[in-house]
């Protein structure tokens, strides 16, 4: 990680900083929605699948959705214009954003100060009146509204692309 990618605490700061309401609790490190599905939280809100994905010219999106949604990368790379979807590394998530596996979140896009990253939200979600996401660590979840997680986006030059997403069929 280099010197200019903030941290969880650094993170936190900046949302008290700049006014965004949230809610923050510690909690044991979880790496999948099925340990996370596991955890007893007193925060309220949707837990959210977080996935970046990559395509072959090197465009990168964070697509978040529900938890217990299976996407179809296909029909998603279609949705966005893109030819062919796959999951990006360990290593690019670093890269990019300068956050382990098992911590991705909205949140992590703080770091993407270059702008590399493109954020999906799946229309699933947009009833949603408050969402649960990794402060940068996968040891806590902060609890942010909508209208926080929008103010947040905004404030550091990202924007929300409300897309309806494909799920995978059982056929």
């Amino acid at each position: 990680m280099n010197d200019s990618m903030l941290g969880k605490d650094e993170l936190l700061k900046r949302l008290d900083e700049w006014e965004i309401p949230f809610s923050c609790e510690e909690h044991d490190p979880v790496l999948n929605m099925a340990e996370s599905g596991k955890l007893t939280l007193s925060l309220k809100g949707a837990r959210c699948k977080n996935l970046l994905l990559q395509d072959k010219t090197g465009h990168y999106f964070l697509v978040v959705t529900k938890a217990a949604k299976a996407l179809d990368l296909a029909g998603i790379a279609q949705t966005l214009g893109s030819k062919r979807l796959s999951f990006a590394s360990s290593d690019k998530l670093f890269e990019l954003m300068g956050i382990r596996a098992g911590s991705l979140s909205p949140l992590a896009l703080v770091n993407d100060i270059a702008r590399r990253v493109r954020l999906i939200l799946d229309s699933d979600l947009i009833r949603e009146s408050t969402f649960l996401f990794h402060p940068l660590e996968n040891s806590a979840s902060v609890a942010l509204s909508k209208h926080a997680l929008e103010a947040f986006v905004a404030g550091i030059g990202h924007r929300i692309e409300w897309t309806e997403l494909v799920s995978r069929s059982n056929a």
